[in-house]
């Protein structure tokens, strides 16, 4: 038979033991996970160039011909960040929709021209109603991607917008959550 101390003492290790397993796997799932949107700087580079956002309109004008008032959700089927985002871009496109404006779900192994252009996915692309780039980059940062640590949500009212911008969208390229890098 044994002790009734000997017991006491396995069942705290076994509460420790278990405790140290859920912090771990809550370590993984938070942290661990989470990488830069643009981690080998590539879109920055781009971005740098006078006619990145003319190339960028101009693959996306294969996908929908008329940019204004429109956001593009873009994703990699084979990514395991979808999730994560998913309610977020399901909240979005809710919104986009009052406003009237449209959304676009683009997976982008099926366009190996964009796949240039963008460094990770899930990611965000959205034009005012004058076909002006408002906002490139990833939805949210951090593990979960949520409307807590949104980029997108403020920018949602300029979609109907028709004021220049005189100096170009947001390119959004230092954001640190789960995305997926893009192979070229």
């Amino acid at each position: 038979m044994l002790s009734k101390r000997w017991r006491q003492r396995s069942l705290w290790l076994l509460i420790v033991a278990w405790f140290g397993a859920v912090l771990v796997g809550l370590w993984w799932l938070l942290e661990a996970r989470l990488v830069w949107f643009d981690a080998e700087g590539r879109l920055q580079q781009q971005v740098s160039s006078n006619d990145f956002e003319q190339r960028l309109a101009s693959e996306l004008q294969h996908i929908a011909p008329d940019l204004s008032s429109s956001v593009f959700h873009v994703f990699a089927q084979s990514c395991q960040c979808n999730w994560r985002t998913r309610g977020h871009q399901q909240a979005i496109e809710r919104s986009v929709n009052v406003q009237g404006g449209h959304n676009i779900t683009i997976d982008i192994d099926q366009y190996p021209e964009l796949k240039t252009l963008l460094p990770s996915t899930p990611a965000v692309i959205i034009y005012n109603a004058n076909r002006q780039l408002v906002y490139l980059g990833p939805y949210a940062d951090g593990a979960f991607c949520t409307t807590e640590t949104s980029f997108v949500e403020q920018l949602l009212p300029e979609i109907n917008s028709n004021k220049l911008k005189a100096n170009g969208g947001w390119v959004n390229t230092v954001a640190n959550g789960c995305y997926c890098n893009v192979a070229i």
